[in-house]
């Protein structure tokens, strides 16, 4: 399975993210009075949405890696999460949807990554 590449940042721009935790619940409507809720027996997915700004060479790398190693996104790959100051693990991930990509002048890439942790 590829890997993040060690020559890219994996902690995102001043440590800046969005995370969203899997959505384990179920929901019944009833006749009347409140909705009846259960978990889920399978764990969701946790969605990570992660802003960087790119060199020029890292823009390069990174397009590299999503063209090549994941095929355009369609292979999982290793990546260290969450950032310190928690516990970080290494998590195997998927692009969720394609990254976007920002110039910002002099080669410089604004680039927004948004992941899924799979179980």
């Amino acid at each position: 399975m590829p890997a993040w590449p060690s020559n890219l940042p994996w902690e995102p721009n001043n440590g800046e993210y969005e995370e969203t935790p899997p959505d384990n619940l179920i929901r019944f409507k009833t006749d009347f009075g409140p909705d009846v809720v259960r978990r889920r027996g399978i764990a969701g997915v946790r969605i990570i949405k992660l802003p960087y700004r790119f060199s020029p060479e890292q823009t390069e790398i990174f397009d590299d890696f999503l063209h090549n190693d994941l095929k355009d996104g369609a292979l999982p790959f290793t990546f260290n999460w969450p950032p310190p100051p928690r516990t970080t693990k290494q998590v195997s991930v998927r692009i969720k949807s394609i990254p976007t990509f920002k110039h910002r002048g002099a080669g410089y890439h604004d680039v927004t990554v948004e992941l899924e942790v799979l179980p």
